[in-house]
């Protein structure tokens, strides 16, 4: 179905000059590789990108206006352009105002880790019975949330929408935004350090996102967890608890032979997912929380296809060698969860290859070794590390017990160090922050791996 405005109306809402023809958008863009005709394109401006010098692009392209800078300095634009301080501020002022036509549910998701996961499970749980927008990708910050919003349309019966943030306040911003009625935090823990400096700050920027619901919106509580429990007692609204001490909780968890995670779920019974990393099973059932409050009643084939799918674990068989992917990214929380899936798989070699975890600011080195010492504690034989704080945690997991760690920068240098170690049968962990660039180890292992097994079946 879509939605129309006017430029008039749009110069209204951003409060600019309101002398603009009276034509009309059906799309905004911040991206001229992606605009669409009958777009506005919003120039943005940030530390490595100015929009402004793309548009005349932006028109060539189709775009019907500009939104831009009031200082920008453009050469005779082929089209109409809305001057206003702040493009960002324009950008969610727009989507916020867009926002306001549609009262259907949204359900806001944030958390130190799992956010993502957990919308894409409650996106699809919902999808069986309503058409449900979701936040694509990992696009939840300041940029990519009035985006989503701004391709809310009348057809849509539920939202998802995914918040991030790295410092106090983005939550607070994102909600005035998606203005969500109902709202998640999937955990607290030490993310973002650099920026929050105590994982006190981080619990109060995450409690902006219950703090923005309305009097008659939803929380839902991760009962596993004792800063969102406290953060849950100042709520007057409507609560649903979901963990160990809610009415949605796992009991009898165990991995079949096929690898899928079986779980007795109250109060929807037995559920088989492929879902390497059990701590994942909290998001799982945040979304059966989410279904159950929104009256779905089928749950095992939608969870299945969004675990199945996620992009941020999978895991990779190649010969006798497992590999845990979990590449995207990390934090102390997520490392342990990752650790312990890969502790909990049944070969008897368990490596662990760990970029450094990074923005944790003046703890960095203490965070790093004390996954180095977990790592030990829980069964991992050899571990092989790249990045800064490396060294702490090498030097922790050596003393506390683990059979060999070792730092290596090189991506091929460590892949091959991992294939000497795993090649009779092993499985192997890959996780790391973002800008370790882990997925190299991955594909440098995955190609020595089926290298060495393309070898062997020539030898037979």
């Amino acid at each position: 179905m879509g939605w129309t405005y006017s430029l008039p109306e749009l110069a209204r809402v951003l409060d600019c000059s309101r002398d603009v023809p009276n034509v009309f958008f059906s799309s905004i863009s911040t991206d001229t590789r992606t605009l669409t005709p009958g777009s506005v394109f919003f120039a943005l401006k940030g530390e490595r990108f100015d929009g402004n010098t793309f548009v005349n692009e932006a028109f060539r392209k189709g775009a019907v206006a500009a939104v831009v800078h009031t200082e920008a300095s453009l050469q005779d634009p082929p089209g109409p352009c809305l001057r206003v301080p702040d493009t960002l501020t324009a950008l969610q002022s727009f989507a916020a105002w867009h926002r306001s036509h549609y009262s259907l549910p949204i359900i806001a998701i944030t958390g130190s880790c799992g956010k993502t996961s957990a919308k894409d499970f409650a996106a699809a749980v919902l999808s069986t019975k309503y058409k449900t927008l979701k936040t694509e990708g990992n696009l939840n910050n300041d940029i990519g949330c009035p985006l989503t919003i701004s391709t809310l349309d009348a057809t849509f019966e539920r939202a998802v929408i995914e918040m991030g943030a790295s410092r106090r306040g983005d939550i607070k911003r994102l909600c005035r935004v998606a203005r969500p009625t109902e709202s998640a935090i999937t955990m607290i823990g030490p993310a973002h350090l650099e920026f929050f400096g105590s994982i006190e700050a981080i619990a109060a920027t995450k409690a902006e996102i219950m703090e923005a619901l309305p009097p008659d919106g939803v929380f839902y509580v991760n009962t596993d967890d004792p800063r969102c429990v406290a953060i849950a007692e100042r709520f007057s609204g409507t609560k649903v608890f979901y963990g160990s001490k809610g009415t949605v909780y796992a009991r009898n968890i165990n991995y079949d032979k096929n690898g899928m995670l079986v779980a007795d779920i109250a109060p929807v019974g037995l559920l088989s997912l492929p879902l390497p990393i059990p701590a994942q099973l909290s998001n799982v059932l945040l979304a059966i929380a989410v279904g159950l409050r929104h009256g779905v009643e089928e749950f095992q084939a939608a969870l299945e296809s969004a675990c199945a799918h996620s992009s941020r674990f999978r895991l990779i068989t190649r010969g006798p060698v497992e590999i845990l992917d979990d590449s995207y990214n990390a934090n102390p929380a997520s490392m342990k969860a990752a650790i312990d899936a890969l502790c909990a798989r049944k070969q008897p070699v368990r490596i662990a290859a760990i970029g450094s975890m990074l923005e944790l600011g003046e703890e960095s080195e203490r965070y790093h070794a004390e996954i180095g010492r977990y790592a030990a504690e829980k069964g991992v034989s050899h571990v092989f590390t790249r990045g800064p704080y490396s060294e702490a945690l090498v030097e922790a997991a050596l003393t506390s017990g683990v059979h060999t760690a070792e730092a290596i920068e090189d991506a091929d240098k460590m892949a091959h160090a991992i294939q000497q170690v795993a090649s009779h049968g092993g499985t192997v962990l890959i996780k790391g922050s973002r800008s370790t660039r882990m997925e190299e180890i991955r594909d440098a292992l995955m190609r020595l791996l089926s290298e060495e097994h393309t070898h062997d079946e020539t030898m037979a």
